[in-house]
């Protein structure tokens, strides 16, 4: 990223850093409807998770071998794929009711035999929605129907939570303010046509949005992050405090003070003269 850019923009350095985390938040949403297990993703319930059902482990639906997918079976599938997570992951998924809205509306514009023909396979590496040839035109029903069902606020605000680096205020802060200017559907487009989420496209509209947003949401210290390390072992580290920052929302980035207390002076003893 050149030095124009980021001076024509006047953001604090460290803030680019949010636009790593956003390449890969499309790739974050998308683990909703894909076989793929994430990584630990630290405490976004604190933003709030979404999800309104136990942690336990459940089971997908059983689809027939053979012939067309029921409907009903079809939605409670989608569902799953959407609402289910593993008992020790931390990560937003939506609300059941959401869900099914978004289920629904799919399975009803797209329709059962065209979802069966194509292999759609509930709990399945591989088969997932967003892992069949779907068309473009399929695509956009299954990106219109998650955005018109769905609280993006509050599932891309845990997104950029992770694992806590920025507060949730910020994160809560960051995703309004893209779902003001109606930038946060690129986030599902990502998801569903299996892609990552690129700020730089539509002549880096996104990416702008992002560093102005940051600019009002997040504080010049927030990402102070010294156990991060990039590829290449490049510290992601503000230049400007490099011990870390007391503000910081992670414990683990704010600098260890020095004790203000001294341990007593040691008296060499002395002997009287004699």
């Amino acid at each position: 990223m050149s030095s124009q850019w980021g001076t024509e923009l006047r953001v604090h350095a460290a803030r680019r850093a949010l636009l790593l985390s956003c390449l890969s938040a499309g790739l974050c949403l998308s683990m909703l409807v894909s076989g793929c297990v994430p990584e630990k993703r630290g405490a976004s319930a604190e933003v709030n998770d979404g999800s309104d059902s136990a942690r336990e482990v459940s089971q997908a639906p059983e689809f027939p071998d053979e012939g067309e997918v029921p409907s009903a079976l079809l939605i409670e599938g989608l569902v799953y794929d959407m609402t289910s997570r593993p008992a020790d992951q931390v990560y937003w998924t939506p609300p059941s009711s959401q869900a099914r809205c978004a289920a629904e509306r799919i399975v009803k514009k797209i329709g059962p035999s065209r979802l069966s023909v194509l292999g759609y396979r509930a709990g399945t590496p591989g088969a997932a929605l967003n892992d069949i040839e779907l068309t473009d035109a399929e695509r956009t029903i299954v990106v219109d129907a998650f955005t018109s069902c769905v609280d993006l606020v509050q599932g891309i605000a845990a997104v950029f939570f992770g694992d806590g680096r920025i507060s949730t205020r910020s994160a809560t802060c960051m995703a309004k303010g893209l779902a003001d200017q109606d930038l946060l559907r690129p986030f599902v487009q990502a998801w569903a046509f299996g892609g990552a989420t690129d700020p730089l496209a539509e002549n880096g509209t996104l990416a702008t949005a992002l560093l102005a947003q940051a600019d009002v949401c997040i504080a010049p210290t927030a990402l102070n992050w010294p156990d991060v390390r990039l590829p290449g072992t490049d510290p992601l580290i503000d230049s400007d405090a490099p011990g870390g920052s007391s503000s910081s929302a992670s414990a683990a980035d704010r600098p260890v003070e020095a004790s203000t207390t001294s341990a007593p002076a040691q008296v060499t003893p002395t002997t009287a003269a004699g």
